[in-house]
């Protein structure tokens, strides 16, 4: 249907262009002395013969010179259906537009000329309208009339056309070096100046520091060289390590940038879609146009049209999203000139001045200021994006921003990589629970296991009255808030790295998804978060379940509209840049667009050298967490190490679950049990206030 309607339009300016030529050659070939309706002559020396001869005489004698107008109307809007590019006019409206045109036209023409140039229409109007508003009313009336008539007949539009000419002009005079006074009047998009990039820290800013592991205090500064393997300190690397970034490119001029503004408003105009340029932002990646619609105009009529704006523009892809708080819609329109976003520019700014140890440096927004957010408070990332988005990159600049932050004995990683590819890197560094798992089924019981430490920590929570592990540490590093003597226990981070989602789904479905659903749901105050990554985010991968409980997510380039639904609930992942281009979503905070950080992997490497010479990894933490749960052992028969726990604790006069634990060097569990064994001897009491031992009641 929609080609047989094509084909008639196209018929239809066939044949108005043809009646245009016929009206044409009729006017240009006429001779007053032709046979025709007031004349009788024999001769004939019209083109067209009689049948011309007696056109060009009504039209002439009826409306004088305006009848030129008439061929002119036809064969544009004959070219306008031919081409495809006019559009939906009432019938009705375009004749009474046609005949108003050719009316007020001869009208000015008998004011103007005299009574022979306007023809018989123009001295009657004329004749009306001199007495009713004289010569000046009369000129103001026919040129309003003429205009409004030849702009609807022709969609000739006086704002596209000074917009245009301002654009040029402006252009033009981009070179120099202020704008005329003159044109500083006239009425322009606001151009946001780039903003100014913080000042690089001095050299001794980006060394090491060093942890004093025994004490707490204020950090201090040592050389770039790591310091042997101690026990005792740890350096955390320095923004050295990293390559300096190149020079960044100049931005768009500001001439070019009003140009563009002029050139887009056009385009939408072009759609019927009215509305102005109101603020300009340009960013290294993309420059944001905020465009704000005529009243009455639809949110999704001009978001709906983003792919013909990008060929109209001449761009890779267009991004078009409401600016929450204002009534404008924010075109994101991609730059010709791209400039990259480093990690060591992210690290050596803004980086240092966050005191929480789980920052992560994300890279720098549209405007291009640095973007970190905290993973504590996020408190788990699920993370999205097709083969070359970048997404692999966003990894690796989460993992290092860890390590520049944080000592293995503040925050440990379990890394979890099937493809066997993208996190080797980092194996053997010191922050690792246990070597970097490739095989379903040992990720699917480090997860179990993980799951039974996260029961383990709310238990020590509990008994020390702490609500999160921030509030236990505390309380550790102060005896007087209650947690005394040897009964301490450091509790790190845990930071849960999968970097392929769909590989441990499709392999161990239903006991990942559970492990997954347990930790994403309760392991934040106990200081366990996840990072998921996935190259495939379709509903069988991202389940329900998963969603529920990963409100921050993060979505690179995906390959169409529903894998972005999938990941971000909403579009616009698919009209993504690549190489970095990202959407970050948060819990209570619009969708924000970020251009990922580039970390080389040459710079992955010499960090991780730096902290391997340090020290090695300690796997003892994990393989002492049982993946067993406390009900499934008999807790009726004597465990044979209780004889030699009722002597610690008789000999210390202390009974703590941490304080056997640690002594005896055996799980929390089985310590648990043990305790609950003196407990029914009588030999301890029940348990206190949080944090104190038990009452030692009988010592035989």
């Amino acid at each position: 249907m929609e080609r047989v309607s094509r084909i008639k339009e196209e018929i239809k300016g066939i044949l108005a262009i043809l009646a245009g030529l016929v009206v044409i050659i009729s006017l240009t070939s006429h001779n007053p002395w032709d046979q025709s309706f007031s004349t009788q002559s024999p001769e004939l020396r019209n083109l067209l013969g009689a049948f011309g001869s007696n056109l060009s005489d009504i039209l002439l004698q009826s409306v004088g010179l305006a009848s030129y107008l008439i061929p002119a109307i036809l064969v544009i809007s004959g070219l306008r259906k031919v081409s495809g590019r006019s559009t939906h006019q009432k019938k009705g409206v375009f004749i009474a537009s046609f005949i108003i045109l050719i009316l007020s036209t001869s009208s000015l023409l008998t004011i103007i000329f005299g009574s022979h140039s306007g023809g018989t229409l123009g001295i009657f109007s004329t004749g009306i309208t001199l007495k009713a508003v004289s010569t000046t009313g009369s000129y103001l009336l026919f040129i309003t009339l003429t205009l409004v008539s030849l702009m609807y007949l022709i969609q000739f539009s006086l704002a596209n056309l000074v917009v245009t000419i301002k654009g040029r002009i402006l252009s033009a005079s981009k070179a120099a070096s202020s704008v005329k006074s003159k044109n500083k009047t006239e009425k322009q998009p606001h151009i946001l100046e780039e903003q100014p990039q913080a000042a690089a820290p001095p050299e001794q800013e980006s060394l090491p520091l060093v942890y004093q592991e025994a004490k707490s205090g204020p950090l201090k500064k040592t050389g770039s060289k790591p310091a042997k393997k101690t026990s005792t300190e740890y350096q955390l690397p320095g923004i050295n390590l990293l390559n300096d970034p190149p020079p960044s490119k100049s931005r768009p001029a500001k001439g070019e940038l009003i140009e563009r503004s002029g050139l887009l408003e056009k385009k939408l105009l072009d759609y019927s879609v009215e509305g102005k340029v109101t603020y300009v932002s340009p960013g290294p990646i993309v420059t944001m146009f905020e465009f704000e619609p005529a009243p009455g105009i639809k949110i999704s009529k001009v978001m709906s049209l983003s792919d013909d704006l990008a060929m109209a523009l001449k761009a890779t892809s267009i991004r078009i999203s409401p600016i929450h708080g204002r009534s404008t819609l924010g075109i994101e329109v991609p730059n010709k000139d791209r400039e990259d976003v480093f990690l060591k520019d992210i690290i050596a700014n803004e980086f240092h001045k966050s005191h929480s140890k789980l920052t992560l440096a994300l890279g720098k927004d549209i405007f291009g200021i640095p973007v970190m957010t905290d993973l504590s408070k996020m408190p788990h990332l699920l993370i999205a994006g097709a083969t070359g988005s970048g997404k692999s990159v966003g990894m690796n600049t989460i993992v290092l921003s860890l390590l520049f932050r944080a000592s293995p004995k503040e925050v440990k990683m379990l890394m979890i990589d099937p493809k066997m590819l993208e996190l080797s890197a980092y194996e053997e560094i010191p922050h690792l629970l246990m070597p970097v798992i490739t095989l379903p089924k040992e990720a699917s019981n480090a997860l179990k296991k993980l799951v039974f430490e996260m029961e383990r920590r709310y238990r020590l929570l509990a008994e020390s009255g702490a609500r999160n592990i921030e509030a236990y540490n505390r309380k550790r590093s102060r005896p007087a808030q209650g947690i005394t003597g040897d009964d301490k226990e450091h509790l790190p981070y845990i930071v849960i790295f999968i970097d392929e989602l769909a590989d441990l789904m499709f392999a161990s479905g239903r006991e990942v998804e559970d492990s997954i659903a347990r930790l994403a749901g309760m392991a934040r105050a106990a200081g366990i978060h996840l990072i998921l990554a996935t190259q495939r985010p379709s509903v069988d991968v991202i389940t329900g379940i998963i969603k529920a409980n990963f409100p921050s997510r993060i979505s690179f380039q995906v390959s169409s509209k529903m894998d972005s639904r999938i990941i971000l609930d909403t579009y616009g992942a698919d009209q993504l840049l690549g190489k970095g281009d990202m959407l970050f979503s948060s819990p209570g905070k619009k969708i924000k667009r970020i251009h990922g950080a580039y970390v080389s992997e040459e710079e992955i490497r010499d960090v991780v050298n730096f902290i391997k010479a340090q020290a090695g990894p300690d796997y003892t933490l994990f393989e002492d967490l049982t993946a067993e749960p406390l009900e499934e052992s008999n807790q009726g028969d004597k465990d044979e190490f209780y004889s030699q726990a009722k002597e610690i604790v008789l000999s210390a006069d202390q009974a703590s679950i941490s304080y056997i634990q640690r002594r005896m060097k055996i799980g929390y569990n089985r310590a648990a049990r043990i305790m609950e064994m003196l407990e029914e001897e009588g030999i301890v009491g029940p348990p206190g206030e949080a944090g104190k031992p038990r009452e030692i009641i009988r010592r035989s």
